[in-house]
């Protein structure tokens, strides 16, 4: 690419070579003397701009490729492979010139993740690295500093290294995509940006909990209770009595009561209670209605926190802790299992659940594709060069898009697709009007046919602007080679996206998605229906509720964390599977994730919960706008909200089960407490 100084000594030369040839000759002075020197000037300096400029494409497009990207992510005891939300961490990122030209002048900028923040570091900061900086042997250093970037000249062989500090508040995964290359010559005559990926995935775990004051409140002794286990009333091989009763033939000596049977002149046997592990399975809902909002602020961020918190104390307690994540169609489940592999493997799956983002079909394709299209520029420069990935700008004008390939057509797209003949009407017109114009027997003057031909052209344009513009078209076909080859669609993918704007759409939203780009979709569709309600998920719980009471073992707690607050007409097979669950002697609770942004009017009704800080108001957490249908509004929102979770305690509370709002993190102390009462220390015989 010229820059400005670049294409200002062109101009000079092509003014020169132009004096040369065109002036007249000085008086005094031999005229080809002078062109000649003129010329020679002229080839001189253009041949000098010619081979500067091949020297800076063969580093700019062969040397540039062999750069080797490393990048580690420290805290203070060495480098991690997992972040954690709330702390900070130093990242070190090193490029390496293996071999080849020399980079005269170059700034390399680490590309920071979304949801990621910059973090101030102590001590004096130095603006840029330059070639006066500390050298070590090969490598080319640079004090640690707020800005991730480096900038200097690389030769074979050395290194350019910078570290910086990087914050992360929220739960879910960051990504980094890689290094921003700005290559320019010492001369700033050229000037080409480009990108090294060097894409990394971190989870960020949510913080440590601490389960002090979470343990049995009537322990009796410091000691640890057995692995997690707890009596049950049925006999077994436990270690404490149950009952006595009659010696049958095939019992073991050693359960006789020896004494009992002396007195009573007959054999007695006693029965033991039977010792069961206690069992906690989490069921986290992971639908489209508890993505919406802000990655790591959102519904199901907080539903993923309680799940963490839960995990985490059961495993401070040696508890078996299950879960299963469910969304509208499918199950994830892992079994209940104790240890530190099974605790990692439980915090790896919530961190990710936590990272989902929202998706629907009905979204508009035209309303992401600027973002995607930006973001791919940026990312991956290399996929949408005009060699590699090109749009003919004149293919929309002659083979507009068909109109049956449209899920929706309008009066518009039957206009757009007539395009072709549209131009034939204007040759036709033009070569008519020269024809008039060359006819001797014609009165039409020259200025009246060239302004009846301005006026045609300018009333194309303008229905050309009026169908929406063939760069999006241009940026739709780039864009969908692009999807084709980063998801391995099939060889006719690409005319798939092109054609189907719901699978086009959802694509888009995959591909921001996976490089954590946020993006905004519409919450209702143009009936006014709200899009994710998702209630096909209710049938997807009852049957892992199901599989899991059928899989499992005596008397579990099965915790339900899901969003049901909109769909109390739809519980009639979820509560089918609580009733089987509690059949079967199990324990079943209920946390509702309470709507951010919405008053919280705690009474009898509402927080029969927690009657101690049910006596309350929480305040608005809203904007205010001073307006009065604005809080009239709101107060219509939260009492549909109040209604609805009242609705949702009544159908169970037919059964017994317990339902939680779940507004902080009160509800995980509430099953932490659940299941020590489940516990041999914590009971009174």
């Amino acid at each position: 690419m010229l820059t400005s100084r670049s294409s200002l000594l062109l101009l000079v030369v092509v003014g020169i070579l132009a004096a040369a040839l065109l002036l007249p000759p000085i008086p005094g002075y031999s005229a080809e003397g002078r062109q000649t020197g003129m010329v020679l000037l002229a080839l001189t300096v253009g041949l000098w701009l010619t081979w500067e400029w091949v020297l800076f494409t063969i580093r700019a497009r062969m040397v540039v490729r062999q750069l080797k990207v490393e990048r580690a992510v420290r805290d203070e005891q060495g480098p991690v492979e997992s972040l954690w939300a709330g702390r900070s961490f130093s990242v070190d990122v090193i490029v390496h010139l293996p071999e080849g030209l020399p980079l005269s002048h170059l700034i390399l900028t680490d590309q920071l993740p979304f949801g990621v923040e910059l973090v101030a570091m102590p001590g004096p900061h130095a603006s840029l690295a330059t070639e006066d900086q500390v050298r070590s042997g090969d490598e080319v250093t640079r004090p640690a500093g707020m800005a991730p970037r480096w900038q200097g000249s690389l030769e074979a062989g050395q290194t350019a290294r910078w570290t910086y500090r990087i914050g992360c508040q929220e739960l879910g995964r960051v990504r980094f995509e890689g290094i921003s290359v700005q290559l320019a010559d010492l001369c700033g005559l050229f000037y080409r940006a480009t990108f090294l990926g060097a894409p990394a995935d971190y989870r960020v775990f949510p913080p440590l909990t601490d389960i002090r004051g979470k343990t049995a409140k009537l322990k009796r002794h410091n000691l640890l209770p057995p692995p997690g286990v707890h009596r049950f009333r049925r006999p077994g091989s436990g270690s404490e009595l149950l009952d006595l009763r009659d010696y049958r033939p095939g019992d073991p000596p050693k359960t006789i009561a020896w004494k009992i049977s002396a007195r009573r002149d007959r054999l007695i046997s006693k029965d033991f209670e039977s010792e069961v592990p206690v069992r906690c399975t989490l069921f986290v809902d992971t639908s489209n209605s508890v993505r919406v909002g802000p990655p790591g602020e959102n519904t199901l961020a907080r539903l993923v926190e309680i799940a963490t918190n839960v995990a985490q104390a059961n495993a401070g307690a040696r508890d078996l802790t299950g879960l299963c994540l469910f969304d509208e169609k499918n199950l994830t489940p892992i079994r209940p299992a104790r240890g530190g592999r099974h605790l990692a493997q439980l915090l790896n799956r919530l961190t990710d659940a936590a990272a989902l983002a929202p998706s629907t079909g009905q979204v508009s394709a035209g309303a992401l594709l600027p973002l995607a299209y930006s973001f791919a520029g940026e990312v991956y420069p290399e996929l949408l060069r005009p060699e590699v990935n090109r749009m003919p700008w004149w293919l929309p004008w002659v083979f507009p898009r068909p109109v049956y390939s449209r899920a929706r057509p309008r009066l518009l797209d039957y206009l757009e697709a007539g395009q072709p003949f549209y131009w034939l009407a204007l040759a036709a017109a033009m070569v008519f009007g020269l024809y008039l114009l060359l006819t001797e027997e014609t009165r039409v003057g020259f200025f009246s046919l060239l302004g009846i031909l301005v006026i045609a052209c300018v009333c194309l344009a303008l229905l050309g602007h009026l169908f929406g513009g063939h760069q999006r078209v241009r940026w739709r076909k780039r864009m969908a080679a692009i999807l084709s080859v980063q998801y391995h669609l099939a060889p006719g993918g690409l005319a798939a996206l092109l054609e189907d704007d719901e699978r086009f759409s959802l694509h888009l939203q995959r591909f921001l998605a996976d490089h954590h780009v946020p993006y905004t979709l519409p919450l209702y569709d143009d009936s006014g229906k709200y899009l994710f309600v998702a209630p096909e998920k209710v049938e997807v719980l009852a049957r892992g509720l199901l599989r899991a009471v059928g899989r499992g073992r005596d008397n579990e707690l099965f915790v339900l964390l899901a969003d049901l607050l909109e769909l109390s007409d739809e519980l009639e097979p979820l509560l089918r599977a609580v009733k089987v669950a509690l059949a079967r002697h199990h324990q079943v609770m209920v946390i509702c994730p309470w709507p951010a942004g919405v008053a919280w009017q705690g009474s009898r009704h509402a927080d029969s919960q927690r009657p101690e800080q049910g006596r309350g108001r929480l305040s608005l957490d809203l904007r205010a706008t001073g307006a009065k249908h604005g809080s009239f509004l709101q107060k219509l929102t939260t009492e549909r909200f109040h209604q609805a979770f009242r609705r949702l305690q009544r159908a169970f509370a037919r059964l017994g089960v317990p339902v939680i709002c779940a507004r902080d993190s009160e509800p995980a102390r509430l099953v932490i407490e659940r299941m020590n009462r489940l516990r041999p220390l914590g009971w009174k015989r």
